[in-house]
């Protein structure tokens, strides 16, 4: 079995600057690190990375023939995907402006603490599989771009053995890179703006996706 290696490297220098890139994974996973501590940060890394395999293998089965999805569909669950990302985005928001009011008061720590823990949140592993499964530049490429690259070996089976097992090294090894840099005693003295920051970036993006997908709906 022949290695293309040349276009393996191309696919791992794509996928490299795809996951480093800033976009609502990397936001998610650092405004989690930063608020609610590493190991809830490792576990959204870890939810992100099984909505990658995921995509993997729906790109197997539209390579093989097994599968037809309409863009029509992608836009649909591209919607859906924004409306859970601008949710989670305004209640992070909305629990950082309560933790800024409670600080001001006597018992500011305490109710601090209330605020942004007091009500329930959807567990890390799954608020980094659903923003995954709806990030815009993961569907695109897994669902256009990565069968550009089944052409690594002469097995296909091998080729999509070898891409997606690089992909979770590569997209768990950035993500895990921000988590420790987010942890560095400078940014995290900074945690709540970086919080804020990370939340305000996630709004934007979700409603920047929310109006192409609504407009590849409708045409």
């Amino acid at each position: 079995m022949n290695l293309h290696a040349t276009l393996l490297l191309a696919y791992f220098a794509a996928i490299v600057l795809l996951i480093a890139t800033p976009g609502p994974v990397v936001m998610l996973v650092v405004g989690t690190a930063t608020r609610r501590g590493a190991s809830q940060g490792v576990l959204t890394a870890a939810g992100a990375n099984a909505a990658s395999l995921l995509l993997i293998s729906l790109a197997t089965l539209m390579v093989f023939g097994v599968v037809l999805v309409s863009e029509r569909l992608l836009a649909w669950l591209q919607l859906l995907g924004c409306v859970f990302v601008s949710v989670l985005a305004i209640r992070t928001l909305h629990g950082e402006w309560r933790a800024g009011r409670a600080s001001g008061n006597a018992s500011g720590a305490a109710q601090a603490h209330a605020a942004t823990s007091g009500s329930p949140r959807l567990p890390a592993v799954f608020q980094g599989f659903f923003v995954g499964i709806a990030n815009p530049k993961d569907i695109l490429f897994f669902v256009a771009f990565f069968p550009q690259f089944i052409g690594i070996t002469s097995d296909s089976r091998a080729s999509l053995a070898i891409l997606a097992a690089l992909w979770i090294v590569v997209d768990f090894t950035i993500l895990s890179a921000y988590i420790l840099a987010s942890r560095h005693p400078v940014i995290h003295r900074q945690q709540r703006w970086i919080a804020v920051l990370s939340a305000g970036f996630l709004l934007v993006l979700a409603m920047a996706g929310f109006a192409a997908a609504l407009r590849s709906s409708l045409s």
